[in-house]
């Protein structure tokens, strides 16, 4: 019996524990708002107790600690963020306590200042709860009817003034449930919003326009090894740190005002091996558009870079068994041409004639045999060797003047360029972006016979996502049915080739983390798209910062 007595006492007092889930400024203009009124309170006091010298003194004692308290509950809340539990019932009760002496001391029923109960209770209610607003309520309910009884006032009616207190006490009760309901319904829908971010298995972080971290997930914290009680206020490039050492993502995002969609970087976690964090970031606005916080969103994609990189390391044996089987048919017929020539060549050896046409066609078909052989080494060769930052726009052009001078002049071909200003940057081999362009390019011209338009284009998608290079061409298009297989190796329309060339740009752009494709125009022609993952120049942006301390 008496452990279920304690155990209700503890579930009575869990209840009345403050339950306020608003913002930090809500309690800053609740604070400054109490020191108002205090001191509005005060002057009136004042004058009603001019003839009161002891009373004045008691008075200044009373709301000088009122002060004090007030002060001390903003020093709190500016210090942590937040107050706590036993602060604000403190603080709470202090208000109710300097209230009912400044009605006691100013007309007991008949004070002026009566209505000051209905600010503590609403005080009571939005800061603590429906509970507390009742325990409020009630008190000052119990506080006027002593009132009644004390000081029964003037010559007043006792229906008229019984009826006056049954108002007041209706009005406490009422401005307790409305203040208590509001701050329930708040609560509650704060607790709902929580407890979808606590269930979702991507890590969620809220800052404000400055950075500082506004509430974290338990997905957040567990991918970052962190604890989610410590986190608030703290500023989030101590949060999320990039292993290379350059800018937070995240303060990026606030600083530029651009969010990052899908953005891979690798981030430091405490002292254990760098994690692979995919991170997508929303801006906040208010109804002004005013920037008011940012919401950013990862996972950690460490065990998924690792079974994609097996993956790759499988489809690379599998494309190598492939092309063996591609490679071995396609030597075939070139050996078979030069045995054959062979043979006639030993049985023939008195017609000059037919010696150096057999000759020929052995030289032919050795050559074609070298393409071969040369194609697949290229395919087959590891393409992520050299990377460094350079800017694409640069290579494009340089292509399209290479195209000019090779298949210009009077031959009727026109090519366009175009390009957003400023710089397309990425990560990647200089050399085998030129080559890829190269060969998308060549193919272009050859397919329009070395006359018509080629147009070539780039779009950096205003920083937002990757970099587009589109080689347009107005020739005689794709057949919907070879879209799919163009990019095959040992695959080609062509009369004299290997078929290797698209296959090694579609691995080449692939180890680059990135997407090539080949689409029949509406007008008529083909469309060569290459998409590569813009990269920024961290270099530049170091240099900026270090220039601005």
């Amino acid at each position: 019996m008496i452990r279920n007595v304690v155990r209700q006492a503890v579930s009575l007092l869990d209840g009345l524990r403050p339950s306020y889930d608003g913002p930090a400024t809500w309690l800053w203009f609740v604070g400054i708002a109490r020191i108002g009124m205090l001191l509005v309170v005060a002057m009136g006091t004042q004058l009603v107790a001019e003839e009161q010298e002891a009373f004045r003194y008691l008075l200044t004692v009373i709301y000088g600690a009122a002060f004090a308290s007030s002060l001390w509950y903003l020093i709190v809340l500016r210090r942590d963020r937040s107050v706590p539990a036993i602060l604000t019932w403190t603080q709470v009760l202090v208000d109710f306590g300097v209230v009912a002496v400044t009605i006691s001391y100013t007309g007991g029923q008949e004070s002026f200042f009566t209505f000051l109960l209905v600010i503590v209770i609403l005080e009571a209610g939005v800061l603590m709860g429906l509970i507390q607003g009742f325990v409020f309520a009630t008190m000052a309910s119990i506080y006027m009817l002593y009132q009644v009884f004390v000081t029964p006032g003037t010559a007043q009616d006792p229906l008229a003034l019984w009826y006056q207190l049954l108002i007041q006490i209706l009005a406490f009760f009422f401005t307790a449930f409305i203040s208590g309901y509001w701050n329930q319904r708040v609560s509650r829908m704060k607790q709902f919003q929580r407890e979808i971010l606590d269930n979702m298995n991507s890590g969620f972080l809220i800052t404000d326009a400055k950075g500082l971290v506004v509430a974290m997930n338990k997905a957040a914290c567990g991918i970052l090894k962190l604890v989610e009680e410590n986190m608030a206020g703290r500023h989030v490039d101590g949060i999320i740190v990039p292993e290379s050492g350059v800018e937070c993502p995240v303060t990026t995002a606030l600083r530029l005002k651009k969010d990052f969609t899908s953005y891979e970087f690798y981030a430091q976690i405490g002292e254990d091996s760098p994690k692979l964090l995919g991170l997508t970031t929303n801006r906040i606005r208010d109804a002004h558009g005013h920037l008011t916080g940012l919401i950013a969103s990862f996972t950690d994609l460490t065990e998924m870079a690792r079974m994609r990189k097996e993956l790759q390391q499988q489809d690379r044996m599998a494309v190598i068994g492939e092309l063996s089987a591609g490679l071995a048919h396609e030597i075939r017929n070139p050996v078979a041409s030069i045995r054959g020539s062979m043979d006639e060549l030993q049985r023939n050896m008195d017609s000059p004639d037919l010696v150096q046409r057999l000759a020929a066609i052995a030289v032919r078909e050795s050559d074609h045999l070298n393409e071969i052989v040369t194609g697949f080494l290229d395919f087959a060769r590891d393409p992520s060797r050299r990377y460094a930052l350079f800017d694409v726009c640069e290579v494009a052009r340089e292509v399209e003047e290479q195209l000019l001078r090779k298949f210009g002049g009077d031959s009727g071909l026109a090519i366009t360029f175009l390009a957003p200003v400023g710089p397309c940057l990425i990560m990647g081999d200089k050399t085998q972006i030129w080559q890829v362009f190269t060969n998308l390019g060549q193919n272009a011209v050859e397919a329009m016979d070395g006359r018509g338009a080629l147009e070539v284009v780039v779009d950096n998608n205003e920083g937002r996502g990757p970099i587009e290079i589109c080689f347009n061409d107005n020739g005689p298009g794709i057949a919907p049915d070879k879209v799919s297989r163009i990019f095959e190796p040992f695959y080609t329309e062509k009369d004299r080739g290997v078929g290797m060339g698209l296959a090694i740009c579609m691995r080449m752009i692939t180890a680059h983390d990135g997407t090539i494709q080949a689409a029949s125009r509406s007008g008529g022609g083909t469309s060569m798209s290459v998409r590569l993952p813009q990269a920024r120049d961290t270099t530049k942006e170091t240099d900026d910062r270090m220039r601005s301390v």
